[in-house]
């Protein structure tokens, strides 16, 4: 099973997607899932833009993507996501339209549920467990969605911030059957744990999460970091923040955006950044040609 990662796209899911089938074309094989750590982008009503979106899509129109590429059909997605087999499956970031997507996570009881008119783009609900079956390999996967209260804040009913409901259905998957029998392998989480980057900031659920379940990979975003791999405190878990999906002061796209996990089960797997040379050719005014 082969499953590529990104992170903090706003609004650039139409290049993720591209450079997936590039990937694809280039070594000759198969992408199975895309995971993805949050700051999708999704606002299907433009009325609806936080302050910071809409800032930067001032200067950044693919910030506008989701509107602009996955409200209605369009020919040139309908072509790319006939080539690609793999779903993208991400959880909430912090810029996201929450009451469009409350909406949707009203409406059904599965783990995961589609926001885009393709139904190929899918929000994890927090702490339901992420079942995939490709072939012969198996893969357990959790989301954490959204970020957690800075320490010094009070508390907030801003939706940017987890929800009472999802620390429940934290709690609830700690005696999760299958999870006691089988736990979790990847954990994909927009913020960071709770003191693991800067102190006093990030999630306390996630830091207890790790603690309590011990995945092989977490991957997360948010941050504004550069991408970096480290081992946990828990000592099992690869802790890995996923560079941002845009373009640096160079034109290029940052090392460390896109990540591909090569998983046979939880003993025999590896993890590579993308850095190949046709990365470069994706550049702020040529990406949508290519």
């Amino acid at each position: 099973m082969k499953i590529a990662v990104f992170s903090d796209l706003h609004g650039r899911i139409f290049l993720a997607l591209k450079l997936v089938e590039r990937l694809q074309r280039e070594r000759n094989i198969k992408i199975d899932l895309i995971l993805q750590c949050g700051d999708v982008g999704i606002f299907p009503n433009l009325d609806q833009l936080d302050k910071a979106t809409l800032k930067h899509a001032k200067h950044d129109p693919t910030e506008l993507g989701f509107h602009r590429y996955f409200i209605k059909p369009q020919q040139g997605l309908k072509a790319l996501f006939n080539k690609l087999a793999a779903d993208l499956v991400c959880v909430r970031g912090n810029h996201e339209d929450h009451e469009f997507l409350n909406q949707l996570e009203a409406q059904t009881g599965r783990p995961r549920f589609a926001v885009d008119c393709y139904q190929r783009i899918f929000i994890c609900k927090t702490g339901k467990l992420q079942t995939f079956q490709i072939d012969d390999a198996h893969i357990n996967i959790v989301g954490i969605g959204r970020i957690g209260l800075a320490a010094h804040k009070k508390i907030s009913t801003n939706q940017k911030y987890i929800q009472l409901y999802e620390k429940a259905a934290l709690e609830t998957l700690k005696k999760h059957s299958k999870v006691k029998q089988e736990g979790i392998d990847i954990l994909i989480t927009h913020d960071s744990p709770l003191d693991f980057v800067d102190k006093g900031f990030g999630m306390s659920e996630i830091r207890d999460f790790l603690m309590s379940h011990q995945p092989i990979y977490h991957f997360f975003g948010h941050t504004g970091t550069p991408y970096h791999l480290q081992l946990f405190d828990n000592n099992i878990t690869q802790s890995c923040k996923i560079a941002e999906l845009t373009w640096g002061k160079d034109g290029l796209l940052p090392y460390g955006c896109m990540v591909l996990i090569d998983w046979q089960n939880t003993f025999d797997n590896q993890i590579e950044v993308i850095e190949d040379n046709w990365l470069k050719e994706y550049t702020q005014e040529s990406w949508e040609y290519l």
